[in-house]
């Protein structure tokens, strides 16, 4: 199939019900685009969208593995925009690309007012595959407008998960303040890498225009190591006049890099970490009521070790603990250039695909050390972007069943120390029981997470307990006692036009809701 390009965006049909096709796009002899998709003929479900803008007026080839014939009667539309998704149930606080599949957040970075959340992204499908950098951008980090793909596979491979980085002291070469991606080049994971024999690398982009355009450096940074060795996350480490890498290697074996000058890395430490795998943060988190931080490593579950970091080793102080209690956030990172802020986004994995997205990124959270029944662990906290966004405080009365509105809200319950029974927050077809006599905190779903055990939280009943749920479409964020209880729960797509009810045997000292704009 031959098309002269005449529009920015070429539109492909995608009827999810079919076979999955690796579909290549030709400028002459060179490939320039290539993706696994299910194209639709009679049948089209959504449109996966690819910007053509530097290849205008000229006439490009479309070819499939299925041949030519698997090509006849699609109809690949050529738009000066890109498609819009009025689906009524989309949520409202958490971001959503317009169509497509989402899964982790990267090279998440603030820079001249402007929140960047790039991410992993598969345009053409809700499943994964593809794997691309979506961007999209927020003046306030809770109202986000999508942007154009960032990066798209090539040659050396899909773009796997990364971070951001602002070169500050140009020590890349690129330029002072150039904003630097470190991402993983997934070779063997597209026909296109498979065909030049690439492996899993770890390697560079650069934007020197605000993220407008992302430019690949040909070199590798780390060259393949094991495996699908992956997820490199790079930071200053000032104490020890140097920036540090971890990456990720294969079962639970993480790797500890150092750079003078971002281009050349040396391994210093192969940690083996049981029960962590993928995804790994080390950052200082602060200690709340002290000025005290420690160095946090964390992986992709939301497991994490508490321990020092001299900028060649960790050394763990804790044993394994776990942040979340229910398995819908996975693979947090951090924004960066925020100053002190510690703020994570993570990706939420929902099952729902009916409005042809699927996942969702989670509302941006601080994060602190408090301390805990075995010592400190991670708190969280909704943010004051976040409470920038209420509306009036209405008491939220015991007993009644009250509509929802159809509007996001943010509920929030305080009990006096030494409570006994149960009281019980029903939210549409989802249920948070409050067991105070045994100081547990349960979630009571049909829609758990595949790898959600009990959604259960533990709390001391003979100390007070604060409870905020921020309610939007397809989802609930739960925080409870300050914090150190923290899940992200799947609901029925339209639950914010379900009703709330609070009742039991427990009565809140306090309850209160309002409105989230």
């Amino acid at each position: 199939m031959d098309i002269t390009v005449s529009e920015k965006y070429l539109w492909f049909p995608v009827d999810m019900s079919g076979e999955m096709v690796w579909v290549s796009v030709y400028d002459g002899d060179q490939k320039i685009q290539e993706m696994k998709v299910s194209l639709g003929k009679e049948h089209i479900d959504f449109y996966g969208v690819w910007k053509a803008t530097e290849y205008l007026g000229k006439e490009l080839r479309i070819v499939s593995e299925k041949g030519e014939e698997y090509l006849d009667g699609v109809d690949i539309r050529q738009e000066k925009t890109r498609p819009q998704n009025d689906y009524p149930y989309r949520p409202r606080l958490h971001y959503t690309p317009a169509y497509g599949w989402v899964n982790d957040p990267n090279g998440l970075v603030y820079v001249d007012g402007v929140y960047h959340m790039f991410h992993q992204y598969n345009p053409y499908s809700t499943e994964w595959q593809n794997m691309s950098w979506g961007h999209a951008t927020s003046t306030d980090l809770m109202h986000w407008e999508e942007q154009e793909v960032a990066s798209t596979p090539d040659e050396y491979g899909t773009m796997y998960s990364g971070c951001a980085l602002v070169d500050e002291k140009n020590t890349a070469g690129y330029g002072k303040d150039a904003l630097l991606f470190f991402y993983t080049a997934a070779g063997g994971m597209n026909e296109w890498s498979k065909e030049a024999g690439n492996l899993f690398t770890q390697k560079l982009m650069w934007s020197t225009d605000g993220t407008k355009t992302l430019h690949k450096r040909d070199e590798e940074l780390v060259p393949w190591i094991v495996g699908e060795n992956r997820d490199p996350k790079v930071f200053w480490h000032a104490e020890s006049n140097a920036y540090v890498m971890i990456m990720y290697l294969e079962e639970n074996d993480f790797l500890i890099l150092r750079s003078a000058d971002l281009l050349h890395w040396e391994q210093t430490q192969k940690m083996t970490v049981p029960g962590m795998w993928e995804c790994p943060l080390l950052i200082e988190v602060p200690v709340e009521g002290t000025d005290k931080k420690e160095w946090v490593f964390w992986s992709a579950d939301g497991y994490y070790q508490i321990g020092s970091f001299d900028g060649y080793t960790f050394q763990t102080k804790t044993e394994r603990k776990m942040a979340y209690f229910s398995r819908r956030a996975y693979a947090a990172q951090n924004f960066v250039n925020v100053g002190e802020r510690v703020l994570l986004v993570p990706w939420v994995r929902l099952d729902n695909a009916n409005g042809w997205y699927r996942g969702a990124m989670g509302i941006p959270q601080e994060i602190c050390l408090k301390d805990g029944a075995d010592g400190l662990q991670l708190a969280f906290s909704m943010t004051e972007e976040l409470h920038a966004m209420r509306g009036s405080w209405e008491v939220l009365p015991q007993n009644e069943t009250i509509s929802i509105a159809g509007e996001a809200r943010e509920v929030v319950l305080s009990w006096n120390a030494g409570m006994t029974g149960t009281e019980l927050l029903e939210i549409g077809e989802t249920t948070i029981r409050i067991d105070f006599t045994h100081g547990e905190l349960w979630v009571d779903t049909d829609r758990k997470h595949e790898l959600d055990g009990e959604l259960r939280g533990v709390f001391d009943p003979a100390k007070p307990l604060d409870m905020t749920v921020v309610i939007d479409q397809e989802m609930l964020d739960i925080l409870a006692d300050g914090g150190r209880l923290c899940g992200t729960i799947e609901t029925e797509e339209n639950v914010l036009g379900k009703t709330l009810k609070l009742h039991g045997d427990a009565a809140p000292e306090a309850a209160k809701w309002c409105v989230l704009k």
